[in-house]
């Protein structure tokens, strides 16, 4: 997958967290002082959920793109991700490549795991920057008729947000704000995103488009669930936009990832144990 693909993920997770808690006051009849507060502690959740530490998440993802169709089953460890293939291009793994996903497992080590988290949480300050300017950045309105999500057990608030045409971006990072509206769903009791939807309505420059260019157009969505009282985790991402990465050629890209078999764990395990518990899944046979 195209590496602008991964990183426009951490922008529209970004994007989504902090969302969460500016809607969390906007529906409210609340004083000034409460907002504030309210704001604050989602705030400060969001960010600590972020890159959170201790506790982890054991899910299995089914990723479709016009190059890959392939399930992983993911385990959260307290030095980063790790998975384990379990199809690839819509099929099991021959002999062969199960034999060489075992011994990529049981080669890991906590260090390897350690660093590949380092190299991804470096590309998240963006994210991170984006989250902190989303108040200043953008206008909510309430949507009319309070359309709701099936299959959702509590009442949700649904707003609409536009860039403020009165926001002047300080960096090439919080211009990305600029170009992006849509529509949230959030839980009116817990203050949690439900869902996000992303429409592009400028392109996106990254690196002033030497690096990428997301064109016009495109829409990312994005679903998550409560695992436990005060954590969520995303159920599904959708991705249909047109790309141009390092100014080579314009191409369309669409993208699904579907998440089900989501285990909340209290305490994140280690690499030994994940690695433990992944190569006792059963294959996925023909």
């Amino acid at each position: 997958m195209l590496r602008i693909v991964w990183n426009q993920y951490f922008v529209w997770l970004a994007i989504a967290s902090f969302l969460i808690s500016i809607t969390a006051g906007a529906q409210e009849s609340l004083t000034p002082s409460s907002v504030s507060a309210i704001l604050q502690q989602a705030v400060q959740f969001q960010l600590d959920d972020f890159h959170h530490r201790g506790w982890g998440l054991q899910y299995r993802v089914h990723r479709t793109d016009q190059k890959e169709d392939s399930i992983r089953e993911v385990i959260e460890t307290e030095d980063g991700n790790i998975s384990r293939t379990l199809t690839f291009k819509g099929r099991p793994l021959t002999t062969e490549e199960e034999s060489g996903e075992f011994a990529r497992l049981h080669a890991l080590t906590p260090e390897d795991v350690r660093k590949r988290r380092q190299k991804s949480e470096s590309s998240d300050k963006y994210g991170i920057e984006l989250m902190k300017t989303l108040p200043k950045a953008m206008i909510f309105t309430p949507v009319t008729g309070q359309p709701q999500l099936p299959n959702h057990p509590r009442q949700q608030i649904v707003l609409d947000y536009a860039p403020d045409p009165a926001f002047h971006p300080g960096s090439t990072t919080q211009s990305l704000l600029m170009g992006i509206a849509g529509r949230i769903w959030i839980d009116a009791e817990t203050h949690h995103l439900t869902r996000i939807e992303v429409r592009i309505i400028q392109n996106l420059n990254l690196m002033f488009g030497i690096l990428a260019r997301v064109y016009q157009g495109g829409t990312v969505s994005y679903e998550q669930k409560p695992v436990s009282l005060t954590h969520d985790a995303y159920t599904e991402i959708k991705m249909d936009v047109k790309l141009r990465e390092l100014m080579v050629h314009v191409a369309p890209y669409q993208q699904t990832l579907s998440v089900t078999d989501i285990q909340f764990l209290p305490t994140a395990p280690s690499v030994r144990d994940a690695v433990n518990t992944l190569l006792a899944i059963p294959s996925i046979k023909p």
